[in-house]
């Protein structure tokens, strides 16, 4: 498909007029703005039909706007037609798609049925069409339909969702706002005396920048036929604020460019790593300088040694550490190794904690704070779920109490000593003190998970932010400079039981991999300089005041957090400490929030409970370009 499905979607008069009149009112509807041309017609002979159509798919091709035909495959077929619109008694879009081909826009009425939606994007659908809305004069006795299934719609769903039926400039942007990424209109339009400026009245509602955009879309739709979801990790997909992932090309500094070529400023950072900003020239130097003497060796090299040489340098709690590829193979191993060492078996883990897709971490709490864990991902064995304790993140009694009963089971407690996978959740005065004194107290391991928060929030990480020693840490993100890069380590007496040393076996075939390498020294060299952290944390500091003060000036319960280079977005108007808060907040809100900021070309993370990230390249008028985008979405969400 090549057509950016947004905007007004035209359908004709279902009446039989003569090519020249049809052609010239299709022609003034497309300089009002239609995005989408219907052709429909129920009642003339074929020959009339394919002459008519014949007409308008000329006019629609010249002027770059696709064209649909309604209820008839066949037609759409021997016309070589943009496309097809199904009703209840037509085809399956299957069936549609392979007759007209994969880049052909194939719609499916679904009335008020969104099972029949799911099923419509299932077989292959382009987009789906809800409705009557309104009461309407083409179908006034059809079943009327909820708005919400708009909103449900651009949430579960990942092809557009139009609505039909009744729809005037007055009531059209409700739906809109609801999820309609087009209005369809008959009458609106085309039985208007001026059919033009009618069509501008239905164009101005829309956006004139939206994260739809057709490279993105096209790419997404190209993804799903052999990628799960269409994507390699799941929160890429957008289905915590719906829609289409944005599909990116390029990045430099602060700046991410999507496949259009649209630019925005991006507070993912590739998730954490990118601090210095994407595409840093001394990293890409130091990355072709390596690439030049071979991609991979599968034996050790120097630049190993050099750099678990600068992390032992920067984080006292580091006697020795193991490189590995990411930050999931980082805990699963620290989890291993520290059940190896204490001869135990049970960990303790936080609610809203995140540490990676290792069976032994994909666990939820049970209904008590001692009822073991239950799987919260299939394929995960109910036996080794019941390993897993998982306590109330900055709840130290709770976790007091835990030990009190089964300390000396427990091997091991994990934890983000800063909550990056709940939105950004900085530990309460005593938190971690406590966590520290109860492992010290029954002979457990004290595992940070500093995959996120390492180098991130600080040169000595969070261990060194909050002057609490683990016994093992687990890293990733910063230490790889963008590239996939994990690493775990601590006391030597702990470490010391790896393999091949000790009796715990851990391995990786591309462990240590130079360029990675290579990357990672080179950013932990660059991030080293005096007043770095100083100057990225007055960046969020700067950007978050802004924020509050533009939500407080809408009237909308806003709250923020941050932990140096890290920072949260909370619509509530308290301080959010645990997960049970941060599932509390205005979803909706947050969603309306993160597509106002990206249709104004701020790039978030898509996801509620995703903390967000600051580089040291983010320039003053950026922050004030996020700033002033803010200020009109926080507007257009209080109405």
């Amino acid at each position: 498909m090549t057509a950016m499905l947004y905007g007004l979607y035209a359908i004709t008069l279902d009446s039989p007029l003569a090519p020249p009149i049809l052609t010239e009112q299709v022609a003034q509807a497309i300089a009002g703005g239609a995005g989408v041309v219907q052709y429909r017609d129920k009642h003339s002979d074929r020959a009339e039909r394919y002459a008519r159509a014949s007409a308008l798919l000329k006019l629609c091709r010249d002027a770059g706007v696709p064209l649909v035909i309604n209820d008839d495959l066949q037609l759409a077929r021997d016309l070589g037609a943009d496309g097809v619109h199904l009703g209840r008694d037509d085809p399956d879009p299957r069936e549609a798609r392979s007759g007209l081909g994969e880049r052909a826009i194939v719609g499916v009425s679904c009335y008020d049925d969104f099972s029949r939606a799911e099923a419509a994007a299932e077989a292959g659908a382009s987009y789906v069409a809800f409705g009557s809305f309104f009461p309407s004069t083409t179908k006034p006795n059809a079943v009327a339909a909820d708005p919400r299934l708009l909103a449900l719609a651009r949430e579960r769903l990942s092809i557009p969702a139009v609505a039909i039926g009744g729809i005037t400039p007055q009531n059209g942007g409700l739906l809109i706002a609801a999820g309609a990424r087009m209005l369809a209109v008959v009458s609106g339009v085309f039985a208007q005396p001026d059919i033009a400026s009618a069509a501008r009245d239905y164009s101005r509602l829309f956006p004139k920048e939206t994260p739809l955009m057709s490279r993105s879309h096209d790419l997404f739709e190209a993804a799903q036929r052999h990628i799960p979801g269409g994507v390699n990790s799941p929160v890429r997909a957008f289905r915590g604020v719906g829609g289409d992932p944005v599909f990116f090309e390029s990045a430099s500094g602060p700046y991410a460019f999507d496949a259009d070529g649209k630019r925005y400023i991006d507070y993912v950072g590739s998730w954490g790593p990118m601090i210095l900003g994407h595409a840093h020239p001394e990293v890409l130097a130091a990355v072709r300088e390596r690439m030049d003497k071979g991609l991979s060796f599968g034996a050790p090299t120097e630049i190993e040694t050099t750099i678990a040489d600068k992390v032992c340098e920067l984080l006292p709690s580091v006697d020795m550490v193991r490189m590995v590829s990411s930050g999931t193979e980082a805990t699963m191993s620290a989890l291993r190794l520290a059940r190896g060492y204490t001869g135990r078996d049970k960990i303790v883990k936080f609610e809203g904690c995140y540490h990676g897709h290792a069976d032994s971490l994909l666990v939820k709490a049970g209904s008590g704070a001692l009822t073991f864990g239950e799987p919260n991902s299939p394929g995960v064995p109910a036996a080794l779920a019941e390993l897993t304790i998982t306590l109330r993140y900055n709840d130290i009694e709770q976790v007091r109490e835990t030990f009190a009963k089964i300390g000396s089971e427990i091997a091991c407690i994990i934890v983000e000593p800063v909550a990056g996978n709940m939105n950004c959740i900085p530990p309460v005065p005593g938190f971690l003190e406590g966590l520290r004194e109860v492992c010290d107290q029954y002979g457990s391991v004290l595992i940070f998970d500093e995959v996120m928060t390492g180098f991130r929030v600080g040169l000595g990480c969070a261990q060194g932010t909050f002057g609490i020693t683990p016994d093992l840490t687990a890293l990733g993100k910063v230490i790889g400079g963008g590239m996939p890069v994990g690493a775990f380590g601590g006391k030597k007496e702990i470490m010391s039981h790896l393999s091949p040393i000790g009796p715990v076996y851990q391995a990786g075939t591309l462990s240590g991999n130079p360029i990675a390498m290579a990357a990672g020294l080179k950013t932990l060299e660059l991030i080293s300089e005096p007043g770095f952290y100083e100057r990225l944390s007055a960046k969020v500091e700067t950007l978050l005041a802004g924020l509050q003060e533009r939500a407080d000036a809408a009237g909308i319960p806003f709250s923020t957090n941050q932990a140096g280079g890290m920072f949260g977005l909370f619509f509530t108007a308290d301080k959010v400490t645990n997960y049970e808060q941060a599932t509390q907040c205005n979803q909706d809100h947050f969603k309306a929030f993160f597509h106002g900021m990206l249709e104004r070309g701020v790039y978030l993370a898509p996801s509620a409970f995703e903390a967000g990230f600051v580089s040291i390249m983010h320039a003053d008028q950026d922050i004030q370009a996020t700033l002033d985008a803010a200020a009109d979405t926080f507007k257009a969400i209080a109405g």
